[in-house]
């Protein structure tokens, strides 16, 4: 067996197959969701992404015999070093064959590289950070990602180990399904925090661009306290409107006022990787006709994200917007979800989850390894 062979990816054609490889990786395997490659290559451009005016990245390429059969991707954010004050660098876009060798030839680089940075600790999987998709699935291989979730094959976990990466922290996914969900309890849980004088709205699209701004506002203050979090900046937000709003459903971006004054704000989508599915990576004209006649045929969403700014946590107001989705998704149609991520230390949002009948289906993974000198 040829030796690996780690490359930096600096040419259109590394790149190409950089976004190429999962396509081996995953063959006929019936759970992958083939990712969108022009929504990837935007992703990865440091011209088109936002990210990249505060953080730096390489891609690695392993090859054996001239053949791709891995690629890792290491980067540092100076926001989320300054915002949470570490030297950390971190590593994402993993994808590698059965092979020890290789992926502690990708790590090594990877590490190799964040060390030249100037940063003490490894971490991931992050594509890039907390507000893009993170963690490592270390458990229900046998069924599909929803939309902006991660997947990867059973072995990835004993990759990662057996290089000496260690658990950072667990991200939860919990299934529901409407009809075995107290209905009633959510009922409750809403009526009693609109009594307390919160009310809620749905997003209003016609007023996109400022429910955009709004729901950043919530965002940035609701998660600050929460580990791994990095505040969007306004090119982030408006980056990930853009990319989003034609998918948006008003229905399911919740917001919950005291008075003028936003405090909460809950966002779900339909699971459009039950549509994405189909398109193996592409999304030309047949492909977006397919998307538009297949998606209305979608009854699984995934709650993205859900939080109240800290003056009003511990009043009900996360139960509140719940039940608000709650209620618009069963008016649509909807007969389950995925509540996702949730951190395991987050108390509350895992109380409430159980509560109101949901149950943890998935788990993903963020490693990290201290950097020696």
């Amino acid at each position: 067996m040829s030796e690996t062979a780690i490359e930096p990816v600096e040419t259109k054609a590394g790149l190409e197959a950089f976004l190429r490889l999962p396509w081996r990786i995953y063959e006929g395997n019936p759970n992958w969701v083939p990712p969108l490659v022009a929504d990837q290559r935007k992703l990865l451009d440091r011209e088109r992404n936002p990210f990249f005016e505060h953080a730096r990245a390489r891609y690695f390429l392993a090859r054996r015999g001239g053949e791709a059969v891995g690629r890792i991707s290491a980067h540092v954010d100076d926001n989320h070093n300054t915002f949470h004050g570490e030297r950390c660098g971190f590593f994402g876009f993993f994808e590698c064959i059965d092979d020890p060798g290789a992926a502690a030839a990708l790590f090594g680089a990877a590490r190799e590289w964040i060390r030249a940075q100037g940063m003490d600790t490894m971490r991931g999987p992050f594509n890039f950070t907390t507000n893009d998709t993170a963690g490592l699935l270390v458990d229900a291989f046998d069924s599909p990602p929803v939309i902006e979730m991660t997947y990867n094959p059973p072995y990835y976990p004993k990759l990662f180990e057996g290089w000496g990466l260690a658990k950072a922290m667990d991200l939860y996914a919990y299934y529901f399904d409407v009809a075995k969900m107290d209905h009633q309890r959510l009922a409750m849980l809403g009526r009693r925090v609109e009594r307390k004088g919160i009310r809620f709205r749905n997003m209003n699209y016609r007023k996109f661009e400022d429910d955009v701004r709004l729901f950043k506002e919530i965002y940035n203050q609701a998660w600050a306290k929460n580990w791994g979090f990095i505040p969007m900046t306004e090119q982030e937000m408006e980056h990930m409107a853009r990319n989003f709003k034609a998918v948006v459903d008003p229905d399911f971006l919740i917001f919950a006022f005291d008075g003028d004054r936003a405090v909460g704000a809950l966002w779900a989508l339909p699971d459009y990787n039950l549509v994405i599915k189909k398109l193996n990576g592409k999304m030309g004209p047949l492909e977006m006709v397919t998307f538009l006649l297949l998606k209305r045929w979608i009854r699984h969403a995934r709650v993205m994200t859900a939080g109240v700014i800290n003056d009003y946590r511990q009043r009900g107001i996360e139960a509140g917007l719940v039940a608000r989705v709650f209620e618009n998704g069963v008016k649509k149609g909807y007969t389950s979800g995925e509540l996702s991520w949730v951190l395991e230390d987050n108390v509350m949002m895992n109380r409430l989850a159980e509560a109101v009948g949901a149950r943890i289906y998935k788990t993903y993974r963020v490693y990290e390894k201290k950097i020696k000198d």
